[in-house]
This record gives C-alpha cells, sequence and structure tokens, in this order.
C-alpha cells in the first residue's frame, strides 16, 4: 500500500494514501503530493488546505474511485464545482458537468391547488425543471382560461 497521509481540510482530517491523491498527476493535488508544488502543515504536522472541508469528501471519494456518487437531491453543486476547479481534477469537472445536465432534465412532480368561488381544485402536473418557468407560464395562462371560464359560466343552483 501507499504511503498515508493525513489532511487537515479546513479543520476536517482526512487520512488517504498518496497515490489516491496523485491519481491525477495535473491536478492541484497530484502537483503538491508528488512535491511540484509546496503544502503547508498544521500544528500537528498534517497536510493543511484551507479550503471546504465538508465539501472535500466527495472530491476526495472521486480520486479514490474516479466515479461521482452524490445524494439524488444534493444542493451544494456550485461550491462542489467551486472546489473541483480550485483541485483542477479536470475528470471530477467534466463529471459533475454530466450531472448538473442530468439533474436538469429530471422531472419534477408539483401539485396546484386552486380556488375558485369556494370550491378547491386540485392540478397535478409534471415538468421538467429546464422547462419550469415556461411551464409555470403555461399554467398561469391555463389558470387565466379556467376563472374566465367561471365568471362566463352562469351560476348554478
Amino acid at each position: 500500500m501507499s504511503e498515508l497521509v493525513t489532511l487537515n481540510v479546513g479543520g476536517k482530517l482526512y487520512t488517504t494514501s498518496l497515490a489516491t491523491l496523485t491519481r491525477y498527476p495535473d491536478s492541484m493535488l497530484g502537483a503538491m503530493f508528488s512535491g511540484t508544488m509546496p503544502t503547508k502543515k498544521d500544528s500537528h504536522g498534517n497536510c493543511f488546505i484551507d479550503r471546504d472541508g465538508k465539501i472535500f469528501r466527495h472530491v476526495l471519494n472521486f480520486l479514490r474511485t474516479s466515479n461521482l456518487d452524490l445524494p439524488d437531491d444534493y444542493k451544494e453543486m456550485k461550491l462542489l464545482k467551486r472546489e473541483a476547479d480550485f483541485y483542477q481534477v479536470q475528470p471530477l469537472l467534466e463529471a459533475l458537468n454530466e450531472k448538473e445536465a442530468e439533474m436538469s432534465t429530471h422531472e419534477k412532480n408539483a401539485m396546484l391547488n386552486i380556488t375558485l368561488d369556494q370550491k378547491m381544485q386540485t392540478v397535478h402536473f409534471t415538468y421538467a425543471v429546464s422547462w419550469k418557468t415556461r411551464i409555470m407560464w403555461c399554467c398561469s395562462g391555463w389558470l387565466q382560461w379556467m376563472v374566465s371560464q367561471r365568471k362566463s359560466t352562469p351560476d348554478r343552483p
């Protein structure tokens, strides 16, 4: 097994192998741990990187597996992309761009409750995130049409 390295990333400690950190030699981590670029040490002798320690978990997992494994509801994509850019892990940046494109085309379910003349109407619809604005505009137009139809319909007993 390769030499172990303990990193202090923004106060969070990670222990990994030198081989993992140098997996992508063109990355900043590859340069830091191949000796091309100087590293800073904390008071305990750990390599210190002044970045987001929580997000680094995903960077390190990608270095270990070359796979981007994020939860379906992952909300910190911009921050992770910024960190991947900082570390210059090009394959991770490419995987994040693919994941972002995939997430933007996922369909979302929504429910819209409408009250017309004291009667609740529920409309269920599905929209794709990238088309959200247009779908909402269409729904708005449909609602205006429904309201106008209700107003033009004589009152029922």
